[in-house]
């Protein structure tokens, strides 16, 4: 079972714990209270009544019900729990196919490996930040403003160690997860270390669980490009696939990368650079640290 049938079941289920909970809690307010328990019987009968096309007063026992609920002090919802997730009624599945995004934020959000970059105040970070990095987070802003339907889904910082891309990303993610979307955060070589667990295992499950997250999330983050290893068949084949399947669905995905634009189209192929640095998909910035905007003063 992966990780996302476990979800479906974890929600089936508490649904019917719901349902059960319901129905001990109304049957508990039924033996304590005689009057309700005569006007939900005298409902029963005119509702049978109904159904079999006889005579039938089931409105007026609809509304004695209701009057004598109140008077108990019975919520109505009791009978039948409301559904927590009103897109797919509990079920775990989208009206037209595919898993309901209910199932999606909660294998993302029991994924452990996603706590690699801290949640970060976007708006404070913004205001604090100085004038060459301020455009960035302007530029940023935009970005964000315009989830989940941006033209341009890629958004690619380069900086060299120190000049804080991966707090401005943490910032990034954090300002979509408070728009109400899911984010994955994963380091370049972690992100590595799944490929290759996977290319040697060949489990379908395996697949699902360690990167249909990835292809699920509203927002990726791939922290460090450039510092993971270059294995053969995988690093550059697992990257691409990912990157691509995120264009393809128009998926926000933020990369840091202390490589020039030089250096990432030698080191993963056009396929890559393509999606990742392209004007028309990515916005690209380049991100100094403090010394190098003073040496750049000098």
């Amino acid at each position: 079972m992966n990780a996302y049938q476990r979800a479906v079941k974890e929600i089936t289920d508490r649904r019917r714990d719901d349902k059960d909970n319901g129905l001990a809690a109304w049957q508990n307010a039924l033996e304590r209270d005689e009057k309700l328990r005569a006007a939900y019987s005298e409902y029963q009968i005119q509702s049978i009544n109904k159904a079999q096309k006889l005579p039938n007063t089931i409105e007026t026992a609809r509304e004695a019900l209701k009057k004598q609920l109140k008077i108990s002090g019975v919520d109505i919802s009791i009978i039948e729990p409301p559904y927590r997730c009103k897109s797919c009624n509990d079920t775990g599945y989208a009206k037209y196919g595919g898993y309901c995004r209910c199932v999606i934020k909660r294998v993302i959000q029991s994924e452990k490996d996603n706590l690699v970059l801290p949640l970060v105040d976007f708006d404070e970070k913004y205001k604090s930040a100085p004038g060459a990095i301020k455009k960035i987070y302007e530029k940023s802003k935009s970005y964000i403003d315009r989830f989940p339907n941006g033209d341009k889904p890629f958004y690619t910082l380069i900086g060299s160690s120190g000049s804080g891309k991966t707090v401005w990303a943490a910032a990034v993610a954090s300002a979509v997860m408070q728009k109400g979307g899911t984010a994955v955060t994963i380091t370049a070589f972690d992100f590595v270390k799944r490929a290759k667990d996977y290319h040697t295992q060949f489990s379908i499950d395996d697949y699902v669980d360690l990167f249909t997250p990835m292809l699920d999330c509203d927002i990726l983050v791939i922290d460090d490009l450039g510092t993971e290893s270059m294995l053969k068949n995988i690093t550059r084949e697992y990257l691409f696939t990912v990157i691509n399947e995120r264009w393809l669905r128009k998926k926000y995905t933020v990369i840091t990368t202390n490589l020039t634009p030089a250096q990432l189209l030698e080191r993963y192929g056009e396929a890559v650079f393509s999606r990742i640095c392209d004007k028309n998909t990515a916005y690209t910035d380049k991100i100094a640290t403090k010394n190098e905007r003073l040496g750049a003063n000098k």
